[in-house]
């Protein structure tokens, strides 16, 4: 399509090309209507007013319509304001919007249209019906109700009597009382609809008249109400005043009076309510009351008296003084669409009501009411002759005062703008490097002179001194120097110095090396450990155009990217334990004027580095390679010493952790499903930064259930046994796989060598597969009654577990029943047997070369010396085979090894032996003794039991005997 057909197009849609100003943009303006509502009702006034951001030099504004047309304020039909003041009719409901243009640099340059705004308009909803309800007609009571047109949805209902609201409430019927003598008259009413959150008045409805008849005497509900017209209640000589009295209406109402002083002044006829006094005196000042009087069949009524009004006459005022307009620039000539402000300045404290301002163009005077100040944009129209003047309200009059002198808008068309220019041009300047501006007036201008302004952002423009006034200027770039520079010219015109527009601005950038970069690091600890790896980032100032980065550790270079790549990651170490210091710093290059300039270092980051929390040592109390159930076992965590402040301890079973607390040691009551390897580690705080150590090395830790039950069986039975007759008392363990020891006890406590009084010896099993072992009592006595149990040990992986004691047995000893011959007899045979058996094993101990008596010795030389008196004739004995085994089976002297023993005199101990249990010297008498067949004796000491072997038995003879032998053990002769 040619461009001669697109043209009319664009024109009926409005959207014709401007032309584009180089210059920059102005901002979107903002448009405001009030009163803000969602919806106008039709007649109401509203303001739309356009603003246009901070610091735009504005020279007009325009507004328009849903159409696109351009619409101006109806108050005074002037273009150019930021105001536009419209009347809400159905036609001007839709959308309206604003702009404003301003000259930059000699051209005019137009904003963009604001957001647009809704205006909706709403005709007042329809007038509802009113209807009396009341049977018969006019007989108390009486309801009153309000219908709204149907499809209308009153929310609220008014009912109004003579024009005066009465009542304003939610339900649409009102009740007329019994006392409501004053209720006759017309009576009118109205609905509110919620219009998108506005209430909305209806139109009111048509009047419904209402007559009530009461009794003779109107009571004081029915006293008439007077007011004034104006309000006053001061007023001036020669003003004017009306009194209204406002009663019930009556049908037959005769008329009100007026009264002064309780003296009638005026009575008016039977349709007037109001007195006038057309030009008030002095003499008019006093209290004012009213009533009215009614008509009834018979007789003439009359109202109590109104509530009195004063009336109060002054003489007349003076007028308040003429106040004074500025004009803000204060100059004789304004350029188009340069902006003037007109301020009408108030003398004294006078309580101002409002303002007015004149404009006169010729013999035409507009009155502008506006605030105390007006602003205008200086151009063809706003010029010509301004005045104002403001007024007061006295004793409710408004009075206005005089005009103020007239001052005087000139507006002429300003010289046309120079042309800048910058030499050398360049993008971006360095400190200290020159610039030169040169300032070009059109041909034919005349010109007195030049000038030149920096501009820095919303500021005021700087004029910068020129030496000559010249068109050149040499400026040092430097800090404090850069930003717009424009130029104008100036001439002279009636007195007055007219400058030119401004020029076109030019640039100047002034550019310090580039600022220092920051250095941060991620993750950003107070503390970092050896093996932590960390990104080091460098980010060059808000602006810069890196073009290569560069870091440094402790000052030295480590190493540099290109393009956008500013971060590094390093894997922080340490020397040893020792803790170390890391410095960061970096740089980066950003192009400047085609050249690349490297900025300073950034302020360095100093980290510590410290060495890695440590492994614990993870130990268990007591150290056992195997733990019973029920056992009790403490997990210590060793941590070894470093600068770390300790927070927790956590022990680990097969790597998951069982428990965490404060204290190194863990107490642990095991089971079998407590069995496995076990860890432990710790956590720490170290400059606020929470550390978890490496877990310790593994310790198995093995639980087993004790050793099964053993079974105790006696002998007799019954486990009742007559004094001096033999006992025997099994312990059967489980099983025969294990290696065992068993124990023994009475009432409780454990048999050991001295507890017993009789001959007592166990019988252990010759191998490891047995599993039983014997308790003997060759001779039962009353000490041997009691409660017996047993238990047993098992060697399993190098330890000893003890088995749970057997069920307790009891055993009761009876006194021996035997005749005395008897007994003679058998301890006789006894003895002769004992001597036999006793020679036989002296003979065998002489001729074994690999076996010899032990060295009998005296448990204690003081213990000796009183027992050997008192029993030296009483006792005689043999002892047998008195040799201990140890585990690996190899013969080995027993702990106490009662050998031939012969009978010893009374005295002390001899020279030479120690007290005790030391053995005697070889060589010495006692076994010399021994083996020429002297006479022997047993020592005296506490009952014990022994364990022999099969080939081995312990015989003793003699009243009152209380003789035993250590525990030992021994093998057979081979």
């Amino acid at each position: 399509m040619e461009l001669t057909g697109l043209l009319p197009v664009l024109a009926s849609l409005q959207i014709l090309p401007q032309l584009v100003s180089p210059a920059a943009p102005l901002q979107v303006p903002t448009i405001i209507v009030d009163p803000q509502h969602p919806v106008y009702v039709l007649g109401e006034r509203l303001t739309l007013r356009c603003s246009a951001p901070g610091g735009e030099a504005v020279n007009s504004y325009q507004f328009y319509n849903q159409h696109g047309e351009r619409v101006f304020t109806e108050t005074t039909g002037l273009p150019g304001g930021p105001w536009l003041v419209l009347t809400a009719e159905t036609g001007k409901t839709g959308a309206y919007s604003c702009e404003y243009w301003a000259v930059r640099d000699g051209q005019t340059i137009y904003s963009a249209r604001s957001q647009p705004v809704q205006v909706s308009v709403l005709d007042f909803p329809l007038a509802p019906s009113i209807s009396e309800i009341s049977d018969p007609p006019g007989k108390i009571p009486i309801t009153i109700e309000c219908s709204a047109p149907p499809a209308h949805m009153g929310t609220r209902y008014q009912f109004l009597r003579q024009g005066n609201v009465i009542v304003s409430q939610p339900s649409a019927r009102l009740q007329l009382r019994q006392s409501d003598l004053d209720a006759t008259g017309p009576y009118t009413c109205s609905y509110e609809i919620s219009v998108s959150g506005r209430m909305i008045q209806s139109l009111p409805s048509a009047p419904l008249s209402i007559h009530l008849t009461g009794p003779s005497v109107l009571p004081e509900t029915f006293r008439p109400t007077l007011r004034l017209s104006p309000t006053g209640p001061e007023f001036t000589t020669g003003d004017s005043v009306t009194l209204m009295c406002s009663a019930p209406s009556w049908e037959k109402k005769m008329g009100f009076c007026f009264l002064k002083a309780g003296e009638q002044v005026a009575c008016t006829r039977q349709d007037s309510q109001s007195y006038q006094i057309g030009r008030l005196g002095m003499e008019d000042s006093g209290s004012y009351t009213c009533m009215y009087r009614v008509a009834e069949p018979g007789q003439e009524i009359s109202s109590l008296e109104s509530q009195p009004i004063s009336i109060t006459v002054t003489g007349v005022p003076h007028p308040p003084l003429a106040p004074q307009i500025n004009l803000d620039p204060p100059k004789r000539i304004y350029f188009q669409g340069e902006r003037v402000k007109l301020t009408c300045s108030v003398p004294g404290s006078e309580q101002v009501r409002g303002y007015r301002f004149y404009h006169q163009i010729g013999e035409q005077i507009s009155e502008l009411d506006e605030g105390a100040w007006l602003e205008r944009t200086a151009m063809t129209g706003n010029a010509g002759a301004y005045s104002c003047a403001y007024w007061i309200i006295r004793s409710g009059k408004v009075i206005l005062s005089g005009k103020s002198e007239s001052v005087s808008i000139t507006v002429t068309a300003p010289p046309l703008a120079p042309k800048l220019s910058l030499h050398p041009k360049l993008p971006v300047y360095l400190p200290g490097e020159k610039v030169t501006l040169n300032c070009s007036a059109p041909g034919g201008e005349e010109v007195a002179g030049f000038r030149f302004h920096l501009h820095r952002g919303d500021q005021t423009p700087e004029e910068l001194p020129a030496a000559s006034g010249g068109a050149q200027m040499e400026l040092t770039a430097q800090r404090g120097n850069d930003g717009s520079y424009t130029c104008q010219y100036w001439r002279w015109e009636a007195r007055q110095e007219i400058a030119s527009e401004n020029s076109n601005r030019i640039t100047v950038s002034v550019s310090d090396p580039p600022g220092k970069p920051s250095v941060s690091l991620s993750p950003d600890y107070s503390a970092y450990m050896a093996g932590d790896r960390v990104e080091i980032n460098c980010s060059a100032p808000a602006g810069a155009s890196p073009v290569k980065y560069g870091l440094y550790e402790n000052g030295k270079p480590l190493g540099s990217l290109l393009g956008n790549a500013s971060s590094w990651q390093k894997d922080l170490q340490v020397n040893g334990t020792r803790n170390a210091t890391r410095s960061f710093a970096c740089t980066y290059v950003d192009l400047i004027q085609g050249r690349e300039v490297p900025s300073y270092a950034s302020d360095p980051i100093s980290i510590s580095v410290f060495p890695a929390p440590a492994a614990p040592f993870l130990q268990l109390i007591p150290p056992l390679p195997l733990y019973v159930t029920g056992e009790t076992v403490t997990a210590e965590c060793v941590v070894p010493a470093g600068p770390y402040i300790l927070r927790a301890h956590l022990v680990l079973r097969d790597g998951e952790t069982l428990r965490e607390q404060l204290g190194p040691q863990f107490p642990l009551n095991i089971t079998p499903s407590d069995s496995g390897t076990y860890q432990c580690r710790y956590s720490s705080e170290l400059h606020r930064r929470h550390l978890h150590s490496p877990p310790s090395e593994p310790v198995p830790l093995s639980v087993t259930d004790p050793p099964p039950q053993p079974a105790l069986s006696v002998d007799p039975p019954s486990g009742v046994v007559s004094e001096g007759l033999p006992l025997l008392i099994t312990c059967m363990a489980p099983g025969d796989t294990s290696k065992r020891r068993f124990h023994f006890y009475k009432d409780g406590a454990e048999i050991i060598s001295g507890d017993i009084g009789p001959q007592i010896s166990t019988t252990e099993p010759r191998t490891d597969s047995m599993n039983f072992s014997v308790l003997t009592v060759p001779w039962a006595g009353p000490n041997n009654t009691g409660e017996f149990s047993c238990g047993y040990e098992v060697n399993m992986s190098g330890r000893w577990i003890p088995s749970p004691r057997s069920q307790a047995v009891n055993i009761t000893v009876t006194a021996w029943s035997l005749p005395v011959p008897l007994v003679a007899g058998c301890g006789g045979a006894a003895t002769a047997l004992a001597l036999l058996l006793l020679l036989i094993c002296l003979c065998r101990k002489k001729t074994a070369a690999s076996r010899r008596l032990s060295t009998t010795y005296w448990k204690s030389q003081e213990l000796r010396q009183s027992r050997i008196a008192r029993r030296s004739t009483d006792i005689s004995g043999v002892n047998m085979c008195l040799q201990q085994t140890i585990e690996g089976g190899w013969p080995q002297a027993a702990s106490q090894d009662w050998g031939l023993l012969p009978k010893l005199p009374a005295e002390g101990p001899r020279p030479g032996r120690a007290a005790g249990r030391a053995a005697p010297p070889k060589g010495q008498k006692e076994e010399d003794d021994a083996d020429s067949g002297a006479e022997f004796e047993f020592p005296d000491i506490d009952p014990t039991y022994a364990q022999v072997t099969f080939s081995c038995s312990t015989f003793r003879q003699g009243q009152g005997l209380s003789a035993s032998l250590e525990h030992v053990y021994s093998t057979p002769d081979l």
